[in-house]
């Protein structure tokens, strides 16, 4: 598809000659850029008939398991999980954790045409939204 790309490309930059011709560069260019759009599509599907009969089935006992890792979570940032403190509790204590504060609800999002929320009765465009 690069490479189609890159057709594409080439036939555009020639495409203005052929108004020397007497012929109209858009109709010329669509023309041309579809051949080479079946082109493409026609090469893509003998390749993928191609894979498919070069396809051999493989035995349950010839295929290798995959074992996953366990997962941990990506950016953790506290102790480890697996040691333990040095008073004996676990690491995974919440008295021994950083605090988790909630966190505050965003107000609404006020909309360009709705009243101000200052109290003004104009729209909030024209209030405390406005630009510059």
């Amino acid at each position: 598809w690069k490479d189609h790309l890159l057709a594409l490309d080439h036939l555009r930059e020639g495409i203005g000659l052929r108004g020397y011709g007497q012929k109209d560069p858009l109709v010329e260019y669509k023309r041309e850029s579809f051949e080479l759009f079946r082109d493409l599509w026609d090469r893509a599907t003998e390749e993928i008939v191609r894979m498919i009969f070069l396809l051999q089935p493989v035995s349950p006992e010839a295929a290798i398991p995959v074992q996953r890792r366990a997962q941990r979570p990506l950016s953790y940032s506290g102790p480890d999980p697996d040691r333990s403190t040095a008073a004996g509790e676990s690491a995974m204590d919440p008295r021994t954790r950083g605090v988790v504060g909630n966190i505050a609800p965003r107000a609404a999002k006020v909309g360009r045409n709705e009243p101000c929320s200052c109290g003004s009765g104009k729209k909030y465009k024209k209030c405390c939204g406005r630009v510059g």
